[in-house]
């Protein structure tokens, strides 16, 4: 069986369920792969996810998946990448790097998954593709949502006929090891890496059993717990399908129309409950940023107690874990760089907004020692 599909063309993918079982059947269609270095015709590269698992080769066993009794190719959910892969390779892993760099690049400007598809089976290296997958989300950190979640969708289309499930959580292994180093550079970095992980399990691009992988949970940690949380509460399955944007599918315009309207709402009621309700509606936590932003510009020129009152609100999402630190970081921080703008309508807004800052370290809506201004200083010096 091939490892990579005819060039230029995408593969057809089966699948199917067994009455009464919850085996998956996948069968991959394509032509024979070109031979690699022991030069053995239509021979193929296979990047450990079709190998046999000698450790899992019960039917009792949870990640086993058998389909030989009609036929099809039996592909074990976890099996390590092997060595032999690596040394019949044409290509170096440092070669591989360079070459996905573009396609990357591409597909960030593209958005197009078919010809990122078609570019990853050109190289004919699927023994490396953890290292796209790997590469592809750690990029994602530095762009904004709308990116994250072509990502989330890419790994979706991907998904068997060009990258495995072994080969993605492999890549997703390998980013647990570097996370640290990313966190650096991107303070979000494990909120961003355990939603890509829940929302691959969502995707079913990786098996459920894989967060509960004794290697797994000792290499991600936190990452990997709060993956497991995200996917616990209540509809996590529905809201991660929306993690990285507006859930319902309205354009974001429309959301912040609707934002807007649920605020001068509670500023006229004060109804709280109502006003999480709404806000939960919404679907998007990683759109709350904008909603920190809307719910300061909207209390601007309103009374001193209207303003404790949205500062509450903000609080009490704090305090049900609809509002994230990062995310209230980030919505101050967009606050403090409209400044200029906002005082031509308020003349004392940056009292205003720093009155809200007050109230929200109070309430460990942010870090104690944030400030606006010095993370905005950062920012720019990165």
């Amino acid at each position: 069986m091939s490892a990579y599909v005819k060039k230029g063309q995408l593969p057809e993918t089966a699948t199917g369920k067994e009455e009464g079982s919850a085996k998956r059947n996948i069968i991959r269609k394509g032509n024979p792969g070109k031979g690699r270095k022991d030069g053995v015709p239509g021979s193929s590269v296979e990047d450990g996810s079709v190998q046999a698992n000698i450790v899992a080769l019960d039917d009792h066993d949870p990640n086993y998946d058998s389909e030989d009794d009609h036929g099809k190719t039996a592909i074990p959910k976890f099996s390590s990448l092997h060595r032999d892969d690596v040394a019949r390779s044409a290509m170096t892993l440092p070669a591989y790097k360079k070459s996905v760099e573009p396609i990357i690049a591409e597909f960030f400007v593209s958005m197009d998954c078919a010809e990122t598809a078609r570019a990853i089976q050109d190289i004919e290296a699927p023994e490396y593709s953890y290292e796209f997958v790997k590469r592809i989300i750690n990029k994602s950190c530095d762009k904004n949502d709308k990116e994250r979640e072509s990502v989330s969708q890419l790994l979706s289309t991907l998904y068997p006929d060009v990258l495995s499930s072994n080969t993605i959580g492999k890549g997703f292994e390998r980013l647990f090891e570097i996370v640290d180093e990313v966190e650096k550079d991107c303070p979000a970095a494990k909120t961003i890496l355990s939603t890509f992980l829940a929302r691959a399990v969502v995707d079913e691009v990786l098996p459920p059993s894989f967060l509960a992988d004794t290697v797994v949970c000792n290499l991600g940690g936190e990452v990997v717990d709060q993956a497991k949380l995200m996917l616990s509460r209540d509809h996590g399955g529905a809201k991660l399908e929306h993690s990285w944007g507006p859930g319902d599918g309205r354009p974001v315009e429309d959301l912040k129309t609707s934002v807007d309207q649920l605020l001068q709402e509670f500023l006229l009621s004060s109804d709280m409950d109502e006003a999480q309700r709404c806000i939960a509606e919404l679907k998007s936590p990683f759109f709350f940023h904008e909603i920190v932003k809307r719910a300061v510009s909207n209390a601007m020129d309103k009374s001193a107690e209207q303003q404790e009152q949205m500062s509450a609100l903000l609080g009490q999402l704090h305090r049900t874990d609809q509002l994230s630190t990062q995310q209230a970081e980030k919505g101050f921080s967009r606050l403090h760089g409209m400044l200029p703008d906002l005082v031509l309508d308020t003349p004392n807004a940056k009292c205003i907004l720093e009155g809200f800052l007050t109230r929200a370290r109070e309430s460990s809506v942010v870090s104690p020692g944030f400030s606006p201004a010095a993370a905005a200083a950062a920012s720019a010096q990165g």
